[in-house]
């Protein structure tokens, strides 16, 4: 085993997804922020931000799956934040853990997620 499977601590394994989505602090009067995915889990996503966005905070977070419907909205929780460009302009990644979604959304997020796993373990049948 590697030393990196025994420091995985997701229930879920992660897929690389670029998704179009917009996030914002819960309890400030803040606009959307448009930003991207950069992978998803059953659990949990992992997105960019221009702002440090503190562990422990809430956002709402709308996901776009492309799926000719609106997009998922649910409420996260900010697990970390980590600097991705330590030069001059600030950009961060930030990983959740899903708190909240509607019903209809959750059903929608969570069929795109097992797809999404269903496709990329297919290659290996190949």
């Amino acid at each position: 085993m590697t030393d990196n499977f025994l420091k995985e601590r997701r229930k879920y394994p992660r897929i690389e997804l670029n998704l179009d989505a917009k996030y914002k602090v819960l309890d400030y009067e803040q606009a959307f922020q448009f930003t991207k995915t950069q992978n998803i889990s059953a659990e949990g996503v992992c997105f960019k931000s221009c702002d440090f966005l503190k562990p422990g905070i809430f956002v709402q977070l709308d996901v776009d799956l492309k799926d000719n419907n609106p997009p998922v909205s649910m409420v996260a929780e900010i697990r970390w934040a980590e600097d991705i460009k330590p030069d001059g302009d600030k950009k961060y990644i930030n990983g959740v853990k899903i708190i909240s979604m509607p019903a209809k959304d959750e059903v929608r997020f969570l069929k795109y997620y097992c797809a999404k796993m269903v496709e990329k373990l297919s290659a290996y049948l190949k």
